[in-house]
């Protein structure tokens, strides 16, 4: 399949891992801050109004910066991604 990745977020801040996002795939990835492999992000409702449904990678929980900078974003993100963000 391929993505278009119309959203583009810098949860560590500019030339570091981002986060891309297809809203109308509901699908998009992340990667760890120094660019290397994150996991990809799962998401489910109408594509104003997206909901983190699920993700991967090789964590628990999704590292806190990538939290905020999706729910700064608007999607929604239930704490039990990280209690801590």
């Amino acid at each position: 399949m391929d993505y278009n990745f119309t959203i583009t977020l810098n949860p560590y801040g500019a030339g570091w891992g981002v986060v891309k996002i297809d809203p109308a795939a509901q699908y998009g990835y992340w990667e760890h801050k120094d660019g290397g492999e994150g996991g990809g992000l799962w998401f489910a409702g109408e594509a104003d109004a997206l909901e983190l449904a699920d993700y991967d990678g090789t964590s628990d929980y999704l590292p806190a910066s990538v939290v905020r900078a999706l729910r700064a974003a608007g999607f929604t993100v239930e704490a039990d991604f990280n209690p801590g963000a």
